[in-house]
């Protein structure tokens, strides 16, 4: 009986998105989107947030503030048009929630004429709901490390020519040649990058990626492969359960979803995932990757 009310309830809650999605540009109350889902309004809020982990609010901001966005980069309408046009009071409240989301303003956006990269803009869908019931941590753990040293592979790659697949290949040939190996599993990492710009970030932008193992020391690296070390420090620790495939859906809610509600902010260290024990493979419905998100 509660997996049937819990079913339901996500059916509503679709039926509320899809409402919100078609009146971007018109005037929302949570009210009028409450009685669209059929639930009262305090009960709509209270189950909008259970299910996707942000409010409303929130959310109807972020996808008019994405919507607006391909207003900027294929029109000439005035940007303080598009911002009235889209419910915001002026084009200042406008520039605000824009900046929250892609990083930048609305006119350096417009000017350089690209589709940024933003977590947490895409629309929910009923995919999303049912990746957010059973395959994403909502709550991470927070916890703190102790500096490690790792050795492995590094690639440059990007979103429109992704080489990850070719560098885990290309490492997994090597791993057996790593003596000092603590046996913790496997470290895909994003060094942090002081010259990196989210307003820059586009599919074609290209950035760093290592495949490394934790090592006890540095001591005997093979020949071509190299160390690294991961800065000791706070962590924000998801879980992804499932195919690699749908792991962009977890990081779009564990960066663009949980992050900006919560009281921590992203730290200027490395982040990483970790493929250990639980991890059955790129393909296995039932697999652990973890996600750890540098914070402070």
């Amino acid at each position: 009986m509660k997996e049937m009310v819990k079913n339901d309830y996500y059916q509503r809650i679709e039926r509320a998105i899809n409402f919100i999605e078609d009146n971007l540009m018109n005037k929302l109350t949570v009210e009028t989107i409450a009685q669209k889902a059929f639930f009262s309004k305090y009960h709509f809020i209270r189950v909008f947030k259970a299910t996707t982990g942000e409010t409303v609010g929130n959310y109807l901001r972020r996808r008019r503030i994405s919507r607006s966005s391909k207003s900027l980069i294929n029109s000439n309408r005035s940007i303080l048009t598009i911002a009235l046009d889209y419910q915001f009071e002026s084009q200042e409240a406008y520039t605000r929630s824009f900046k929250k989301v892609y990083g930048t303003s609305p006119r350096k956006y417009r000017m350089q004429n690209k589709d940024q990269i933003a977590f947490g803009r895409a629309r929910l869908t009923i995919e999303r709901l049912n990746h957010l019931k059973s395959n994403v941590t909502m709550t991470p753990k927070i916890v703190d490390i102790d500096k490690k040293k790792l050795v492995g592979l590094s690639i440059l790659t990007s979103l429109a020519n992704n080489k990850i697949p070719k560098l885990w290949n290309d490492f997994m040939l090597r791993i057996g040649e790593i003596k000092n190996n603590a046996n913790t599993g496997c470290y895909e990492v994003n060094p942090f990058d002081s010259s990196f710009k989210i307003e820059s970030f586009t599919k074609d932008k290209e950035f760093e990626k290592w495949a490394t193992v934790e090592v006890h020391s540095f001591d005997g690296i093979p020949a071509g492969l190299k160390p690294l070390t991961i800065e000791g420090g706070k962590y924000a620790v998801f879980k992804h359960k499932g195919k690699m495939s749908n792991i962009q859906m977890s990081f779009d809610y564990a960066y663009g979803t949980w992050l900006p509600n919560s009281e921590y902010q992203l730290d200027a260290r490395a982040s990483f995932e970790r493929y250990g024990a639980q991890y059955l493979g790129p393909d296995n419905p039932d697999s652990i990757t973890e996600l750890w998100i540098a914070i402070k």
